[in-house]
């Protein structure tokens, strides 16, 4: 095989310029969630899974309150996770803070 029979694998590849990355958000974007009390251990194990997606902490431990932090970049896959989680551990939103209209944010009900 000679670079004659194949001129393009011959020819040089320039790199493609790196596309700049997304400016840092200044406040992450959070949700706030109820769940059973014995889902709690779960619902952090299937978020660990996911890789740097998001970590929550416990605000209400008698109400099994969660809240779930996030970067605001990520929010469609953090939503798109939830959804997918829902089966096992459902779930309900409690407070979006982002939601202007709260009752209108509600995709999960």
């Amino acid at each position: 095989m000679t670079p004659k029979a194949f001129p393009a694998a011959a020819k040089r590849r320039t790199r493609r310029k790196p596309r700049p990355p997304l400016p840092a958000p200044r406040w992450s974007a959070c949700l706030y969630l109820r769940l059973a009390k014995s889902d709690v251990g779960m619902f952090r194990f299937l978020l660990e899974a996911e890789d740097n997606l998001g970590y929550m902490t416990v605000v209400d431990r008698k109400a099994a309150v969660v809240q779930f932090v996030f970067s605001p970049h990520q929010e469609k896959a953090a939503r798109a996770y939830l959804e997918s989680m829902r089966p096992l551990v459902p779930f309900s939103l409690e407070y979006d803070p982002a939601a202007k209209d709260f009752a209108a944010a509600l995709p999960f009900e």
